[in-house]
């Protein structure tokens, strides 16, 4: 099998597809509305603005990702369910999050991050792992307040280097 056509395993991909209980990246589920009249147009463009800055969410953000990683380049224990969502650990167990981690990083390799793709919230964020075989896109989010657990993981099939 050539590398561009090796694949993860479907339940590594189900797995955590599925602990995509609440989507950091969802649409806003509100139906579209008739235009407003122009009195009405501020707090509709309130509405569409960015959430405000969060330093803390963003800082534990970054050590959330820190030591997912660590888990997946096994140089540090996978972190305790306490660190995911009730929604996420109900839907992947830890053997199966450690099963799926060591299954990609046996398909690509030794990894780096490359780039951190930021998104206009302090609660989720995606990074590209350059790693021996393939660069590995990854997004993770967390919850917005406080204890910031991990509510989202999503480990893309990866861009197989030739």
């Amino acid at each position: 099998m050539s590398r561009s056509t090796r694949r993860w395993s479907q339940p590594a991909l189900f797995i955590l597809a599925a602990a995509l209980a609440a989507p950091a990246f969802a649409a806003d589920p509100a139906p579209a509305a008739a235009p407003a009249p122009a009195d009405a147009a501020a707090p509709q463009q309130q509405q569409q603005q960015a959430p405000k800055p969060n330093p803390a969410a963003e800082k534990v953000l970054g050590q959330r990702f820190q030591s997912i990683f660590a888990a997946f380049e096994g140089k540090a224990a996978l972190p305790d369910s306490k660190s995911f969502s009730e929604e996420f650990n109900k839907q992947v167990t830890p053997e199966q999050m450690k099963e799926v981690l060591q299954q990609v990083h046996q398909s690509v390799g030794a990894c780096r991050v490359a780039a951190q793709m930021r998104v206009p919230t302090s609660y989720a964020s995606g990074y590209l792992l350059q790693c021996d075989k393939a660069f590995v896109p990854m997004d993770i989010a967390v919850e917005e307040k406080a204890p910031y657990r991990i509510h989202s993981l999503l480990i893309r099939p990866g861009y197989w280097k030739k």
